[in-house]
């Protein structure tokens, strides 16, 4: 595979994409036709990854799954934007159809990561999949233990606007809309409109 992406990856224009197409999907765990890899995908541990039908991965899309625990499964109609990286160190992150993700966000999953269907992620959102702990103050955060307080729930037509973060272990309920800039902190409810660092819900 990274000889293979290695010469194909960098090519530009319809050609590149369809050598990338061609290429490469038979190399994942699962890819469905239509699919569009744009210049500088990265795919880590493809045979982990799994495409449905007419996916787009804009120029730049890592998808990186860290363990043989881990899995990244994309279903149809799926648009994600140019740099954006999703992590799975553990778990599984599951994108629903018709979901479109905008450009340099950051979607975690240590225990698992689940977005629902026809959701709207804007850029530079992100999506924290785990933290750090922080009990010893002689010790730099990033060399202190992960901690996870469980699996991240995004049901369907929930729409959250951009520079917005979700912490680990949140649901939040379908057609639910997050203002921009929010830090999304406990679980908001179906239909509830949500905004404010630490969030505010209303209903």
């Amino acid at each position: 595979y990274e000889l293979v992406s290695t010469l194909v990856s960098p090519l530009p224009s319809r050609i590149g994409a369809w050598l990338r197409q061609r290429v490469l999907s038979p190399l994942l765990g699962g890819c469905g036709r239509g699919v569009t890899l744009h210049r500088d995908v990265a795919i880590r541990r493809p045979r982990q990854v799994f495409l449905g039908r007419r996916v787009v991965l804009e120029q730049g899309v890592t998808l990186d799954v860290k363990g043989d625990g881990g899995r990244i499964a994309i279903h149809d109609d799926v648009h994600i934007g140019r740099g954006t990286i999703l992590s799975c160190p553990g778990g599984e992150l599951v994108i629903g159809a018709g979901t479109r993700i905008g450009s340099h966000c950051r979607l975690g999953s240590l225990e698992g990561l689940s977005v629902g269907r026809t959701c709207v992620i804007g850029n530079y959102a992100c999506l924290v999949g785990a933290g750090h702990g922080f009990d010893d103050p002689d010790t730099p955060i990033i060399r202190q233990p992960l901690t996870c307080r469980g699996k991240t729930v995004v049901g369907d037509s929930v729409r959250i606007g951009r520079r917005t973060t979700v912490l680990d272990g949140v649901e939040l309920g379908e057609r639910a809309v997050v203002a921009p800039g929010t830090l999304v902190n406990r679980d908001i409810p179906a239909g509830a409109c949500a905004h404010g660092v630490p969030v505010v819900v209303e209903e």
